[in-house]
């Protein structure tokens, strides 16, 4: 209940201080094991993504930003949980692939950490390895907006200033059969990371 209440909350701030816009949200499937797989630029990007669709997200986040107050309670009470970085964190890879193969849907940044200049980094492996382990789709998402209002480095996010858009591309299959090969994972990867650098370009078209 406090997630619905805490996302409904999200959604009229960001509406009335940055006028946010979703498009494209009919892409997410609405029952059934699903990686929501979206760009990195802000600490307001879990918010955005958490308040952009009615399904719930159970979110995967670096454990650094747990250390943080504010966004460690942003991010709890947004379903999110924490993945050791550094090592083989085989307690969060199980907690994801049960969460996908119990249907429910899954927020991943994949390029592991945020984008200091706004421009997409190289992904991380680990969202197609986990989107094949389950045989679930990958959702390419591109926000847009938050690095001007909440750039890395500013305490407090810049008001009225800009308009924040989020773009759900259409789900991408990858075939689980394929989990070892390690040519297809990258190429799968490719496919995400150019999916998601297509959104985020849409309104500089």
């Amino acid at each position: 209940m406090f997630y619905y209440v805490a996302r409904a909350i999200g959604w009229l701030l960001l509406k009335i201080f940055w006028r946010m816009e979703v498009i494209g949200v009919e892409n997410i499937p609405e029952r059934g094991g699903v990686i929501i797989a979206s760009n990195h630029v802000s600490y307001l990007d879990p918010i955005v993504l958490g308040v952009s669709t009615k399904r719930k997200i159970y979110f995967i986040a670096k454990k650094e930003v747990f250390n943080n107050i504010f966004s460690s309670i942003i991010l709890r009470c947004l379903n999110a949980f924490p993945v050791d970085r550094k090592k083989v964190d085989m307690f969060a890879f199980k907690k994801t692939i049960s969460i996908l193969e119990g249907g429910g849907a899954l927020g991943i940044f994949p390029e592991g950490t945020r984008s200091l200049n706004g421009e997409l980094q190289e992904l991380k492996s680990g969202v197609v390895k986990i989107a094949m382990k389950a045989g679930v789709p990958i959702i390419p998402v591109g926000i847009i907006g938050t690095h001007k209002i909440y750039p890395h480095g500013k305490i407090f996010p810049a008001l009225f200033k800009n308009k924040i858009t989020v773009y759900f591309g259409a789900p991408q299959y990858f075939d689980k059969h394929n989990i070892k090969d390690k040519t297809y994972q990258k190429e799968a990867l490719n496919i995400i990371s150019k999916r998601i650098k297509e959104l985020t370009a849409i309104d500089h078209n």
